[in-house]
This record gives C-alpha cells, structure tokens and sequence, in this order.
C-alpha cells in the first residue's frame, strides 16, 4: 500500500516531469521515483520534505554518473544525425490498412499486397483475374482508401 505522503510526492514529481524538457531534469525525476517507490508504505516524513530528499539523492546519483563515465562531446564532424527510414510510410500505411473499418476485406488484401510491393499483374494471376479486372479493383480500393485517409487526417 502506497502511503499518503508517498503518493503526493509521486504527484508532485510526475507534475514536474510533465512540465519540463530537460533530459537530465527528467532523468532526475525518474531516479527520484525510483527512489519513492522503494518504501512506499513509509509515512513519516511529508510529501514536500521526501521530493526534496529523493530529487537530492537523484542528483548525487547523476554527478557520481558523470566521474565514472563522463561525457565527451563528438563535435558536428562525428554527429550522427540519423537516416531516413524510407519504410516507415509502408509500416504506418499498413497498420491503418488493418484498424480502418471502412475497407473491405476484399479491398484490404488488394491494398496490403500493394503496400507490400505487388502489382497488377501478381493480384490478378494470384487472384485468377484478368489484368483489367485487378486493375479495376485497385482503383476502387485505391479511391476508397484516399477518401477514408482524407477524413481520418481531417478529422485529426
């Protein structure tokens, strides 16, 4: 059980954390938690008095961090600055596919084996339609498919 002084020390923290930013605030407030919650039932001490000593211990925990392993600055030459994932639009794109009730089964495989990387002529042999045929059918769920995304992006 969570005493009372504990849990407004909790409150008191997770409010701070949603104010800030800062990483290493954050950081702090993390390891402070950690510390609350390691005794919750303890009810001597308030709420204001346990914040102070648990975000106190947090940072004596935090410069301990920094002599052990201090951090070194790689300069712009060695910043990674990351790549661009270029399959993130198919992962998003699909997982929509699977959640939005207004596709058809039908019209949710033909847009899942597009996302996928097939085309007309794959759907129709794998299908047993004619070319034209698929071709139709993309069409139509293609065209169901832009005007659901408009009005789910719309209504965001």
């Amino acid at each position: 059980m969570i005493s009372h002084p504990v849990k407004g020390a909790i409150f008191a923290l997770q409010k701070r954390a949603l104010a800030t930013c800062d990483t290493y605030e954050l950081d702090r407030i993390d390891r402070a938690l950690d510390e609350l919650l390691r005794n919750p039932s303890d009810a001597s001490t308030p709420a204001p008095f346990r914040v102070r000593s648990a975000m106190g211990h947090a940072y004596e925990a935090l410069e301990r961090r920094k002599t052990i392993a201090p951090s070194i600055s790689l300069g712009e030459e060695h910043a990674d600055h990351g790549a661009m994932d270029h399959g993130y639009p198919v992962v998003e794109i699909v997982e929509w596919l699977r959640a939005e009730p207004g596709i058809s089964h039908a019209q949710r495989v033909v847009l899942q084996a597009l996302a996928h990387g097939d085309d007309a002529e794959t759907l129709a042999d794998r299908q047993g339609l004619p070319v034209p045929r698929a071709r139709e059918r993309i069409s139509r769920a293609r065209k169901q498919a832009r005007q659901l995304w408009a009005a789910c992006v719309g209504a965001a």
